[in-house]
């Protein structure tokens, strides 16, 4: 089986990273893939080229049909049997390309459908209209779908996945004489970093003699406002660093005691199941597909809009070891159970051939 992926960027993302899981999945099951990508240097093409994959620049021009010209091109010397969009505003692209080539195309909805919408006014519905089937990583997209008339035969739930580590988690039963929270994703204005700021300045002035470490990890648009902020506030750099983009995630989890995501939206966010993987304790808003995987226990769920609840939240857990031990055992638990990445390439692989076959999901 070929199949061409058309992707906007390979930065280091969420989505980003879900298609590497897939694409090592496909690898090792014998399939061959293609990527097709809109930008070029990003961070993650190395990784992609060392699977012996190859990558063809497709956004030379920043004019959309031109874009569209090219990619049309390319999937007529590929000759794939599929076409696979790996983010929301790349679905037209594979979806005019998979109708020209006349072979199935499947969209992405990586985030809860309706802020993707909503940002993308002229093209939003069309993104979802257009490919021939549909992949949602959480339930409250696949429903928004639905509820928008997507036929429920034109859709599948295929939620994140990690790599899960190959030695026990060395944070879960570790004592800790300092507490290190942590912040992990793009700094724009989704994921709220401001309010991890804000959180940070009221647990240090609330618990002035514990010996708290505010770490945030990624990069992105509002940097240095944020760095402006914490000079403001008087935060040093010893209570709040910012670590810019790690390579290696999994020593930024492998140290830290919680994790703290104060996103306005999502989808499934890759730094909960990867934290939740290392036994790292998560307190999340309830948005999106965040509630799908903060359940029973195995993580904690906060309002989006209660600051108030996020702080005593993140208390609870900066006080109670305990609670921090039982919490990130439960979470690690629950990955390993619903979110392997050796189940990803069977997902995927049934619902292509079903594609190829013509039968639906039902």
């Amino acid at each position: 089986m070929r199949v061409c992926f058309v992707v906007g960027t390979l930065g280091r993302g969420g989505a980003e990273r879900q298609l590497l899981y897939l694409l090592r999945a496909l690898s090792a099951e014998g399939q061959d893939s293609r990527v097709l990508c809109l930008t070029s240097g990003e961070a993650f093409e190395a990784d992609v080229r060392e699977m012996g994959i190859e990558i063809e620049y497709v956004g030379e021009s920043p004019n959309r049909l031109q874009r569209l010209r090219k990619i049309i091109t390319e999937v007529g010397k590929y000759e794939p049997d599929i076409i696979q969009s790996s983010h929301f505003y790349t679905n037209i692209y594979a979806a005019v390309a998979g109708k020209i080539a006349r072979v199935p195309s499947i969209g992405a909805i990586r985030n809860d459908l309706r802020s993707e919408i909503g940002s993308d006014t002229v093209f939003g519905r069309w993104q979802v209209a257009l490919p021939t089937h549909l992949v949602a990583n959480s339930k409250v997209a696949l429903e928004r779908a639905v509820e928008r008339g997507i036929s429920p035969t034109k859709i599948d739930l295929v939620e994140n996945v990690v790599n899960l580590p190959g030695t026990e988690p060395s944070g879960v039963d570790k004592p800790k004489e300092d507490i290190s929270i942590s912040f992990v994703g793009r700094l724009a204005a989704q994921k709220r970093p401001e309010v991890f700021i804000e959180l940070a300045n009221r647990m240090n002035a609330k618990l002035p003699a514990m010996d708290l470490k505010f770490r945030i990890v990624g990069d992105g648009p509002l940097r240095g406002k944020l760095e402006a902020h914490c000079a403001d506030l008087g935060l040093s750099e010893e209570k709040v660093r910012f670590e810019g983009e790690r390579p290696n995630i999994s020593e930024v989890y492998s140290s830290s005691d919680i994790l703290v995501l104060p996103s306005s939206h999502e989808g499934t966010p890759n730094v909960l199941l990867e934290a939740m993987a290392f036994g790292v304790p998560v307190v999340a808003t309830s948005v999106g597909g965040v509630p799908e995987l903060l359940s029973d226990g195995n993580g904690v769920l906060v309002d989006a809009d209660d600051f108030e609840q996020l702080a005593a939240a993140t208390e609870e857990l900066i006080v109670d070891p305990g609670l921090r031990m039982r919490i990130g055992i439960a979470g690690r638990d629950h990955v390993r159970k619903h979110h392997s990445a050796e189940d990803l390439a069977g997902k995927m692989t049934a619902i292509y051939e079903r594609l190829l076959n013509g039968t639906s999901n039902k």
